[in-house]
């Protein structure tokens, strides 16, 4: 080789030798500074003093990532969408378990303390009515509930709006127009009537509404076991429709004459009935109850205006017997006075097929009568009473 060639091959090596070396202390400084970066620091975004805040998730004990559960305290809870504080009170009969959800750390939402403790029963009954409780956080206006109270008017059952007046401490009747709030509401829909028993479209359209009304204002709606409620109706319904007894006591003319309205608006009136604007006359006790009622045997009603002019063949004596308390008394008083008007009238007493009506006929209706009353008030719905009023109704 020639000098040239050996300085060239020379220079070469030192220019390699040369690289790697740079190469290897840039590395390891890159290595050092990459060490550096990366020891174990401390956590600000983790660290808490617990004495700054009212609650934190404490580091959990137990492996995996599950939280551990954070301390609750009032009146603060800590939680990640809105919750529902229900005031304390009597658990109704259906109540179902409410779900358990383990809040998370962020967004805390005041909530004020129950007030409501151990609130009095409202005025439904347990035995005939369905009752929908709604606890509500923002007390309800009455005034919100008017579209709601007119959909379910027409649900084909008596419905009952009650409100919880906080300061008389008792359940008064709901209005619309008036400007009272409730955050405890009750709707309370009556099982059964002469229309036969509740059914399960008319309670789920319950539900929904009360549940849509109570998410309106930060509530839950507390709604019994629909499957048991109906079976409640359809047995109340049945022994309503076994005692639901109307009897009837005609007076008739004989051979083709005529009683006259004025004659007979003059006896009913000397017995103490009184005409109503439907055209009957009604005989009342000291409660203003009625007892039984007098009405054209014909289709024509009883009028003052017409009294003179009214002709008919016949009277008619009616006794609701699930709606008459003293039963036996009030029909033996109609009794008479049906045997009076036989008599006044010059007619004759028959019974709903146009048969002469003896008094042992009428004997064995009132034998019929006691046995009813006595199932009535071994079954809880004494004749004449609250609860019958409303299921004959």
């Amino acid at each position: 080789m020639n000098p040239l060639q050996i300085s060239l091959i020379v220079v070469a090596v030192v220019v390699v030798v040369a690289i790697v070396l740079y190469n290897w202390l840039q590395e390891r400084k890159y290595r050092s500074q990459s060490q550096d970066l990366f020891q174990p620091q401390e956590d600000v975004l983790l660290h808490t003093d617990v004495s700054d805040v009212h609650a934190v998730n404490a580091p959990s004990q137990r492996s995996g990532f599950e939280p551990a559960q954070p301390e609750r305290i009032d009146p603060k809870i800590v939680v990640d969408t809105p919750v529902v504080s229900v005031p304390p009170r009597a658990a109704p009969e259906h109540d179902a378990p409410l779900a358990v959800v383990e809040p998370k750390m962020h967004t805390a939402i005041p909530v004020e303390p129950a007030k409501l403790v151990d609130l009095p029963a409202t005025p439904a009954d347990a035995m005939v009515d369905y009752e929908v409780r709604i606890h509500a956080l923002d007390a309800i206006p009455g005034s919100s509930m008017n579209a709601v109270m007119e959909h379910l008017r027409h649900a084909g059952k008596p419905l009952h709006w009650w409100g919880y007046n906080v300061n008389s401490a008792a359940w008064e009747t709901i209005a619309g127009w008036r400007e009272d709030a409730y955050s405890e509401v009750a709707l309370v829909l009556q099982l059964a009537d002469r229309n036969g028993a509740a059914s399960e479209e008319q309670l789920v359209q319950l539900c929904t509404q009360a549940r849509q009304l109570a998410s309106r204002y930060n509530g839950v709606a507390e709604c019994p076991d629909i499957a048991s409620a109906l079976r409640r109706a359809g047995e109340l319904d049945l022994f309503c429709v076994d005692v639901d007894v109307l009897i009837g006591l005609n007076v008739v003319s004989r051979g083709n004459e005529v009683f006259s309205g004025a004659r007979i608006a003059e006896l009913a009136e000397a017995a103490g009935l009184l005409l109503g604007k439907d055209g009957i006359y009604q005989k009342r006790n000291a409660q203003h109850e009625v007892m039984y009622s007098l009405c054209n045997h014909e289709s024509a009603a009883f009028s003052s205006d017409t009294a003179a002019q009214l002709m008919t063949h016949g009277v008619t004596l009616l006794f609701d017997l699930p709606r008459v308390a003293n039963g036996l008394a009030a029909f033996d008083q109609m009794t008479a006075l049906a045997h009076e008007f036989t008599e006044k009238l010059g007619g004759q007493l028959v019974d709903d097929n146009i048969r002469p009506l003896s008094q042992a006929g009428i004997d064995k209706i009132r034998t019929q009568l006691a046995h009813i009353y006595q199932r009535m008030q071994e079954y809880g719905i004494p004749g004449g009473g609250e609860r019958a009023l409303r299921l004959f109704n």
